[in-house]
């Protein structure tokens, strides 16, 4: 069965192997390329996601000032994935605790951080 606690744990896991390919192999998280974004292919413009492998991979390697630059909600993301794989039924009892409209203001909130941070991308206020 696919939930949040497998596939946050299988995140974990893919970028754990990913994280000890590039040491082993002496490659820079800058120059891993795992999937091609479609939306870059397309319209050749970055999406809100764009620069988050390279973020996470820096993450695992301590280099938090580059993941930061490649794209600061990465911190976020694994923070998320590191909290819930290890700790699924606190984090499950916590989020249930929460009421409808704290989800949804935490959810919209996201959403809005990822979009800004894309904007600022896109207008080059962060490289």
């Amino acid at each position: 069965m696919v939930n949040h606690i497998f596939l946050a744990r299988l995140f974990l896991i893919g970028l754990a192997i990913i994280a000890i390919y590039t040491l082993v192999v002496d490659t820079s998280p800058e120059e891993v390329k795992l999937l091609p974004c479609l939306f870059h292919t397309v319209t050749d413009v970055q999406c809100p996601g764009c620069g988050m492998t390279r973020a996470c991979l820096s993450l695992s390697h301590g280099q938090f000032t580059d993941a930061l630059r490649y794209h600061p909600f990465s911190f976020v993301i694994v923070g998320l994935a590191i909290i819930i794989a290890i700790f699924p039924s606190k984090f499950t009892n916590v989020w249930s605790g929460l009421s409808s409209k704290t989800q949804s203001i935490i959810g919209i909130f996201g959403v809005v951080l990822c979009l800004s941070i894309w904007i600022m991308k896109l207008t080059s206020i962060i490289e």
